[in-house]
């Protein structure tokens, strides 16, 4: 009897210390990154105008809205060339001041072409020198239907 109720005690103590122990927290590190960045980029005599509206949807997931405006001067006169618009829904974070990209999406152009781009990046936080955050990121984008990369100059999204 002394046996039973030995055993019956250390398989009680045993489930006393499972339940007493502390679970972690899962840190949620979207807020982080919430808010609208804006760069410019100049290649020769195209200007491209860079903007990024950032959302939180779940814990360590964001929406990004990013916008690409290409344009000329042609004569004094900036004339547009292309917007495109990618609607990413599935960016990762994976720490306080990093996040992923690696979805493939539906561009919207101006020039009403279909096109299905793969996007992939890692977009890291800092604080510039004049103490404003910005993202700074590499991407590379894939047309899904020829398989051409076309890989994003070294972009630094600063926080409006």
């Amino acid at each position: 009897m002394k046996k039973l109720i030995f055993c019956c005690l250390v398989v009680l103590m045993g489930a006393c210390k499972d339940k007493d122990k502390e679970v972690d927290p899962e840190n949620n590190f979207a807020a982080e990154f919430v808010g609208n960045y804006y760069t410019l980029y100049i290649d020769g005599q195209i200007l491209s105008e860079h903007t990024w509206d950032v959302e939180r949807l779940d814990n360590n997931r964001l929406k990004i809205a990013y916008t690409q405006n290409r344009s000329t001067t042609i004569s004094g006169q900036n004339v547009p060339i292309l917007t495109q618009k990618w609607n990413l829904t599935n960016v990762t974070t994976t720490s306080g001041d990093q996040f992923s990209i690696n979805e493939t999406v539906d561009v919207e152009q101006s020039s009403g072409a279909a096109l299905k781009q793969k996007v992939v990046g890692v977009g890291t936080k800092v604080i510039n020198a004049s103490g404003v955050q910005q993202i700074n990121i590499e991407m590379a984008l894939t047309n899904t239907a020829t398989g051409v990369e076309e890989k994003l100059p070294y972009l630094e999204f600063k926080k409006k």
